[in-house]
């Protein structure tokens, strides 16, 4: 908060040396600093409307150009962006943004000569330069220069990108062998890029007449019902099953290429929960260069929803009305959206209005059922978990996480025996899987029952992921159930300080206080518990020790 404070102080002192004319900065600094917290906070939409009070003298000033483009990029309006960005380049300035716009207007203008010059002059940091020389080079038919100049990328990180781009370049050009070979392994390629890869791989194979192999990658393709790339996998099975590929094309634009270079980038960060403005403008950019491919508003859109920038999000899935092929998909984050602005009714009366038209939806059903079970709505979940297993078992389709689900939804209806068959059969489909792993573990411990095994399970999840504090305070809690009282203590203590504050970890190391004869350090540690917040139950049974002890406390909250 302190770094933004001086950014904009510095901004502020730029502003008034920085304006010739008779108007003061002072006159336009409110509408300025409300569109740059505006812009910090992703809220485009809000940015722009100050922005565009700004007197077109303000706009001689380098930092307010770069306000505007920011902000022009994030809310899509990319033709007024590269406007901007050639009144930015024009003050000699190195806005990194500004050149990456101007790069992606050269390429739009099929300028590829212009885009070779620019990146030679002042070179964008690598990997990106050498990507959009090659796609240049594509650009211009020099096809065999554009493959070296990838190849030069091989050497260095984010090589799978050089990878897939000479894949692109090879399959477009007829050369499907060496496409093939040169995609590699499915394992060499972050998961946000796997189902990009398979598609590649599976249109090459039926090119080339090679179905038996075409549907076995086909089958490796992991798509919900409500992701908007499985229409593209779609026409796949269409090929595949009807064996004419006369009109599937594999060949590709420079255009497009670099719009799935763009696109791969903001997948991968998005994936790894690093998504940010940066993010949000590659996939605006990458729309702008391949309109046609609707997955780009998508991506654009769950980005804005990560940034909580809502009514941004929503702008660009609204069109998709009933009839259109993205239209289950566009509902289904309509509902996400309204959800995590606070509207649960809104999310819910959306999932329920496209189970009119899908009614055989496996993932709409689950989504209801995910949303009432966020509520606490546990019957209703129920029903639409239900619902959501027999049409999974009518297409043969085994999903881990719908039994989980289902697990989690009769743990809270205290039908224990039910969630234990239903962990166990999700643990069965994904048994390396972490989240189930602990669940299951932490569940049998917290019933005193099978503690070996549980042991085991939450030893696996810890194994997988050593710094998760909740699975580290799993770990502490079953071997305090199996009365390995300072071993226990040691993992409740490093599972507070990976999560710090967090009730019930505090809880859990007060009990073994207790059972350690340390009451005054266990009193100290439940009244702790007790500053942070536990929800009510556990609040309840916190205050019951605290007045009567543990044994007695946990006994009275039990008859309660």
């Amino acid at each position: 908060m302190l770094n933004k404070f001086i950014h904009v102080c510095r901004i502020v002192l730029m502003l008034a040396l920085g304006i010739s004319s008779p108007i003061k900065a002072q006159d336009f600094l409110g509408d300025f600093l409300a569109a740059q917290f505006a812009v910090d906070e992703y809220r485009y939409d809000v940015a722009e409307e100050y922005i565009e009070k700004l007197p077109e003298e303000a706009f001689e000033n380098p930092e307010i150009l770069q306000l505007a483009l920011k902000t022009s990029v994030g809310i899509g309006k990319i033709d007024q962006s590269i406007t901007l960005a050639d009144r930015l380049l024009a003050m000699d300035s190195d806005f990194v943004l500004a050149r990456i716009v101007k790069v992606i207007d050269h390429f739009h203008l099929h300028e590829y000569g212009a885009v070779e010059a620019s990146l030679e002059e002042i070179p964008l940091n690598f990997p990106l330069n050498s990507l959009l020389l090659g796609w240049a080079s594509y650009g211009e038919g020099l096809v065999e220069e554009s493959l070296e100049i990838f190849k030069e990328g091989l050497e260095e990180d984010a090589s799978f990108l050089s990878d897939f781009s000479m894949s692109l370049v090879h399959a477009s050009t007829g050369n499907f062998d060496l496409a093939l070979d040169t995609l590699g392994e499915l394992t060499n390629y972050p998961q946000a890029l796997q189902n990009e890869v398979l598609y590649l791989k599976t249109g090459i194979l039926l090119k080339q007449g090679k179905f038996d192999q075409a549907r076995e990658d086909l089958d490796l393709v992991i798509l919900s019902d409500i992701e908007p790339r499985k229409i593209r996998f779609l026409h796949l099975e269409e090929y595949l099953t009807s064996g004419n590929t006369s009109d599937l094309d594999l060949v590709i634009s420079a255009q497009e290429g670099i719009a799935k270079l763009l696109s791969a980038v903001g997948r991968i960060a998005t994936n790894n929960n690093d998504a940010s403005g940066d993010t949000l403008a590659l996939f605006r950019l990458a729309s702008y260069l391949d309109p046609e491919d609707i997955s780009l508003a998508f991506f654009a859109s769950r980005t804005l929803l990560y940034l909580e920038s809502h009514e941004l999000a929503l702008k660009l899935i609204e069109e998709f009305l009933p009839g259109n092929p993205y239209f289950q998909a566009a509902s289904a984050l309509q509902a996400e959206i309204y959800y995590d602005s606070g509207d649960y009714e809104q999310s819910l009366s959306i999932v329920e209005k496209a189970l009119e038209l899908y009614p055989t939806s496996v993932d709409l059903w689950y989504l209801a059922g995910e949303l009432s079970y966020n509520e606490g709505e546990y019957d209703e979940a129920l029903v639409s978990i239900d619902q959501t297993l027999e049409l999974a078992k009518e297409v043969n389709r085994d999903n881990w996480d719908i039994y989980f689900l289902r697990g989690s939804i009769y743990y809270f209806l205290d039908e224990w025996d039910n969630a234990e068959v239903d962990w166990r059969a999700a643990l069965e489909l994904s048994p390396d899987n972490a989240l189930i792993l602990n669940n299951l573990g932490y569940t049998l411990a917290d019933r005193n029952i099978k503690l070996e095994e549980a042991e085991d399970f939450i030893r696996r999840a810890v194994e997988a992921e050593p710094d998760n504090g909740y699975y580290v305070d799993s770990l502490g809690w079953v071997l305090y159930r199996r009365g390995k009282l300072n071993e226990a203590l040691e993992y409740l203590q490093r599972a507070d300080r990976l999560t710090p504050n967090e009730p019930e970890v505090i809880d859990h190391i007060a009990d073994v206080y207790w059972s350690l004869g340390e009451e005054e350090l266990a009193t100290r540690e439940w009244e702790r518990a007790l500053e942070n917040e536990p929800y009510e139950s556990l609040e309840k049974k916190i205050q019951l020790k605290l007045m009567f002890g543990l044994e007695e406390g946990i006994k009275k909250f039990e008859e309660q």
